[in-house]
């Protein structure tokens, strides 16, 4: 008796799914250093974090605030996979006094440490002026902008 095809992908499936289910009950935490930093365009906001071994979750919260103007500040990480908001890459665009707030939840995979998450000010976010519109004051520029995270493994 031979086994139709469709039987023997849904016995792959099942080992799949029992591998997923193991590897995320024995994956350890990991622990986000947090604190709380005002930085200016041009400089990072780094959390380190230390992991139990790879992978390790890692459940964090960061609110971006105390902003003055306009702000692009970029998400950064090293040996941070997101599961959540904000992925490696993502841009922020901050105006005259918002907050952003964000649960992260991600893995981390550094057994000898090293992963971190970061927030780069770059500078102000650009205008949207098109050709016509009274542009003056399109660039109202932040100076600074508050970065706070801790960790939300507890």
């Amino acid at each position: 008796m031979t086994m139709p095809k469709h039987a023997a992908g849904l016995g792959a499936m099942a080992v799949f799914l029992f591998a997923a289910i193991l590897f995320a009950e024995t994956a350890g935490a990991a622990t986000l250093e947090g604190g709380s930093v005002t930085i200016k365009p041009g400089e990072q906001a780094k959390f380190p974090i230390e992991g139990s071994g790879p992978p390790s979750d890692l459940r964090a919260h960061c609110a971006l605030s105390d902003v003055g103007g306009s702000a692009s500040v970029v998400f950064d990480g090293e040996h941070y996979i997101a599961m959540s908001d904000l992925a490696i890459g993502e841009v922020i665009t901050l105006s005259r006094g918002e907050t952003r707030e964000y649960e992260l939840a991600g893995v981390v995979d550094a057994a000898a440490g090293g992963g971190y998450i970061a927030f780069n000010f770059t500078g102000a976010a650009a205008a949207m002026c098109f050709p016509g519109m009274d542009c003056a004051g399109a660039s109202d520029a932040a100076t600074t902008v508050k970065i706070t995270c801790r960790d939300a493994s507890k």
